[in-house]
């Protein structure tokens, strides 16, 4: 159940696919819904898995692991983690 949804998601959905006609959409979410809890998990770990490697192959292999880790932080999640004792940015 989505309890919020942004005003750029289709509000029976909860998608935001901008290159998918709403019907596509509707129909995408009628059968993901249809699956059960866990296999809707386990697709959504496979999905952030599929993501972290496409992060992990963007980024030079001779790099130091530290720079590594960095610039894969800063690529997967969108935020600039180089300073510890930074807030986190508000929503």
């Amino acid at each position: 159940m989505v309890s919020k949804i942004e005003p750029d998601r289709y509000a029976d959905t909860g998608f935001s696919v901008a290159d998918t006609p709403p019907e596509l959409n509707a129909f995408l979410f009628e059968q993901m819904m249809k699956k059960s809890g866990s296999e809707r998990l386990i697709i959504g770990c496979r999905m952030t898995d599929s993501a972290r490697q496409l992060v992990w192959s963007g980024i030079p292999e001779n790099l130091p692991e530290a720079e590594r880790r960095t610039i894969f932080l800063q690529r997967f999640y969108g935020l600039d983690f180089s300073d510890p004792a930074a807030p986190p940015p508000l929503p």
